[in-house]
């Protein structure tokens, strides 16, 4: 039975991604789709309606993650347990200045379904390019949905969103987009991130994960449209789950 849920799941999601990558290639030009500077590609949910990478795309995480949890049954066979992690990432901004970021996540995930876990991890990012140079702490709820799992390998799909504080104002500067290089960020920020990844069993305790996430950083316009650049990244990551408790 579980299986069959996991494989509808890899299917609709599937289906999902190649619909809004024919959607992209149908319109040919994607910039009333995306944001400028942005290919489908670089942030394929970020696309309207959905903007997954935008404060709109967290209202749409936290409705699913409460119909996952009020439309399905809670299953007693589910060990429900806390398991602690840790994952490391390094990436590009994909939009002027081009800013690298390496990122460390320390949290811990809660199995509440067979087919998902909810947790909340801190962060800790570097960015730093010809104009900026910070570092931020972060703290971000997240929910993981996996597509496909078995007793060595598993296929996930993970999104978060949370809030961030730099040591200094970041960005510094826009992409040099019309007026935007004018505009300088705050230190103060909020987050998100999602991707695909896979969990691989090394023991009966540790489990070896890798990732790739797109991540943005923005203020949500709250000092107004002036003071919001904004950040976007695709990321690389990789880390280890411990299955203790």
């Amino acid at each position: 039975m579980y299986r069959n849920e996991s494989k509808v799941s890899a299917k609709f999601i599937l289906l999902l991604f190649i619909s809004l990558a024919t959607l992209a290639k149908a319109n040919g030009q994607t910039s009333h789709l995306y944001p400028p500077f942005t290919k489908w590609y670089q942030d394929p949910l970020g696309l309207k309606p959905i903007q997954l990478s935008t404060a709109f795309g967290f209202v749409c995480g936290s409705v699913t993650t409460a119909a996952c949890l009020l439309l399905t049954k809670n299953d007693s066979a589910c060990q429900k347990k806390l398991s602690p992690y840790w994952e490391g990432g390094y990436g590009f901004g994909y939009k002027p200045p081009f800013t690298k970021v390496l990122q460390n996540d320390v949290g811990i995930l809660y199995g509440i379904r067979k087919w998902m876990s909810l947790g909340v991890g801190l962060n800790f990012s570097r960015f730093k390019d010809q104009v900026n140079d910070t570092w931020t702490l972060g703290l971000m709820p997240l929910a993981r949905w996996y597509l496909y799992k078995s007793p060595s390998l598993n296929l996930f799909f993970q999104y978060g969103a949370g809030i961030s504080y730099s040591f200094v104002r970041f960005p510094l500067t826009g992409t040099g987009w019309e007026a935007d290089t004018a505009r300088t960020g705050t230190q103060f920020n909020f987050l998100s991130k999602y991707g695909v990844g896979i969990e691989a069993r090394l023991s009966r305790r540790f489990i070896f994960q890798t990732s790739i996430k797109h991540f943005h950083l923005s203020n949500g316009n709250i000092k107004g449209i002036q003071r919001n650049p904004s950040h976007d990244s695709n990321m690389f990551f990789v880390g280890l789950v411990y299955n203790k408790f």
